[in-house]
Formats: C-alpha cells, sequence, structure tokens
C-alpha cells in the first residue's frame, strides 16, 4: 500500500476538521427537541437545574429527575421512570441569548408572572441597559417587570431610576424599607429576581422569606463587581403564595435578535414627545423631539438600536 504523502495527510487532516465543524454548526442551529406531556403520567413542577437532572415537586414531594431537553423552573413537567417523559405548553417564558450559540435563546424560567428586576444605585453602580434589556425581555415573554432599586441604605439619590414606567420599589435589606411593600407586589403571583451580580437579590429573598434561603455575598472591593452567590436558579415558596424564582447574578444580558418595535415597548415615554413623524425612529429623521431632548435615556435607546 503506498504510502501517503505529508501533503495528503495535511489535506485529510483539514477535510476531517471541516466535517466536525459543519457537524458542531448543524447541532447547534438545531432547534431544541419538546416533549408532549402523557396525560398518565404524574406532573410536577420543576423548581430547580442542574446538569442531567432537575429537582421537581410532585404531590409534595421533591424529587431529582432525569432530563433530555431544556427545562427551567417554573416548567410543569410529567414523569415517567424518574425522567421527564413532557412539558407542558408554557404560559410565558423569560429567555437571554445563548452564549455559546447567538443564534439561540436560553430559557432563564417559564410560567412566570413578574420579573423583579433588582439594581443599586451603587455598589455594584446603576446601569441603565440592563435594566432596559430586561424590560424588553419581560414583554417578549408576556411577563409584567417590577424595578426593585435595593441597598436604598448605601445612597440617597435616586433620581436615576425615577424615568421607568413601571412598577417601583425601593428597598434595604439593612434596614427593612420597602420589604412589605415587595411582598404584597409578590402575593400570589410567580416571580423572578434577576440583575446584576452583587445587587443583593440572595438577600432580598432571605429578607423576604425571613429565614435564610440563599447564601450571600460581597461586591469585590477591587473590581466594583458582585460575586456569584447564586449559581443556579431555584425556585422558593413564601407563606404569602408567592413563588419566587432566583437567578445567578450576570453582567451581561443578550438579547438575540431584535426588532425596533420590541425596543420601543422599554421606551414608552417616547410616544408622548412631539416628533413630526408619527411613526418616528428618532434615528434620521428630521425634527424628532426625542432625539432634541438627548439625554441618559436617549443614549441607552441609540445603544440598543445599534444592534438591529
Amino acid at each position: 500500500m503506498a504510502k501517503q504523502s505529508r501533503e495528503d495527510k495535511r489535506a485529510n487532516g483539514d477535510l476531517r476538521h471541516q466535517n466536525r465543524k459543519k457537524r458542531l454548526e448543524k447541532l447547534l442551529a438545531a432547534k431544541p427537541k419538546t416533549l408532549i406531556p402523557n396525560p398518565a403520567d404524574p406532573v410536577g413542577l420543576v423548581i430547580g437545574v442542574a446538569a442531567r437532572q432537575c429537582a421537581v415537586i410532585i404531590g409534595g414531594e421533591t424529587r431529582l429527575i432525569r432530563y433530555d431537553v431544556p427545562v427551567a423552573p417554573g416548567d410543569e413537567v410529567s414523569i415517567s421512570n424518574e425522567k421527564v417523559s413532557g412539558i407542558a405548553p408554557r404560559r410565558t417564558t423569560l429567555c437571554r441569548k445563548d452564549p455559546a450559540n447567538p443564534n439561540r435563546d436560553r430559557l432563564i424560567a417559564a410560567n412566570i408572572d413578574l420579573l423583579v428586576i433588582v439594581a443599586a444605585i451603587s455598589n455594584p453602580p446603576f446601569r441603565p441597559g440592563l435594566v432596559d434589556r430586561y424590560i424588553i425581555a419581560a414583554s417578549r415573554g408576556g411577563i409584567r417587570p417590577v424595578l426593585c432599586v435595593n441597598k436604598t441604605d448605601l445612597d440617597g439619590d435616586l433620581s436615576a431610576t425615577r424615568i421607568y414606567q413601571i412598577p417601583t420599589v425601593y428597598c434595604s435589606t439593612k434596614t427593612g424599607r420597602g420589604i412589605d411593600e415587595l411582598r404584597d407586589i409578590l402575593a400570589g403571583n410567580t416571580a423572578v429576581l434577576a440583575g446584576h451580580s452583587g445587587v443583593g437579590k440572595s438577600s432580598l429573598l432571605n429578607a423576604l422569606a425571613n429565614e435564610d434561603r440563599a447564601r450571600t455575598g460581597n461586591v469585590d472591593e477591587d473590581t466594583g463587581q458582585g460575586r456569584h452567590t447564586t449559581t443556579a436558579s431555584k425556585l422558593h415558596q413564601l407563606a404569602n403564595g408567592a413563588r419566587i424564582i432566583d437567578t445567578p447574578g450576570i453582567r451581561e444580558f443578550g438579547l438575540g435578535q431584535i426588532t425596533l418595535e420590541e425596543i420601543q415597548t422599554a421606551f414608552p415615554e417616547f410616544s408622548a414627545m412631539p416628533c413630526r413623524f408619527r411613526d418616528c425612529t428618532h434615528r434620521d429623521e428630521p425634527e424628532c423631539a426625542v432625539r432634541e431632548a438627548g439625554g441618559s435615556r436617549y443614549a441607552s435607546y441609540l445603544r440598543l438600536t445599534s444592534e438591529l
């Protein structure tokens, strides 16, 4: 048998590499599988997800169940042979762009009523762009957004947070400010606590539950960034009927492919401004009152529309 030349070996190696790359791209582009629930199987509520296993409440008992298709806290699933056999249609969803595949969404939670966007004025600094992205994600998924400004004991200047036309609660787990108000808003609802690392989501959960439900941590003094204390989404039930999903803190929240109409849901105040054109995009049109007013809100709007 003739010995392969160095050039032939290199060509065959390149071909194998290309085939592997094509198979990977095909796998990443494939739509996630779904399972139709079997009416004969018992049904449970997913309260936490880890690698290949999820915690499911079935008949008042929490069990670890295997799964082969993506599930999220809040999912209602049927169980067969200690494995997820079906997922009920989701009433609402909270998703972000999958960092490993920008063409696919990563499901964070399902069947939730409220998205509580937790932010701080300082330690870590307030990030209006992240709040806007969460508002858009909530609108996409059919979820009502609520802004919770936490750590108000650290900074008295709340002016940057008074621009949003969504329910806003000012809280401090140190002084107790706003905890009862937030607990009343959550009563009887399924909600997600989401926000930048270090804004105090786990501390809020503990205060709302009047017990230590989640591990807490401090903001790194050198970087000014929060430390991750929640590593996976979990669902917690409160005495007032609220069910809260505590998600890991993030520093970026990708929206994936987005439309101008979706971006505009985060800026309802723009619709009341007297632009020359009713369908003004607030970018290039003449006599645009929004562009002329400028400001931080308009700057955030421009950053989002630059992704179109």
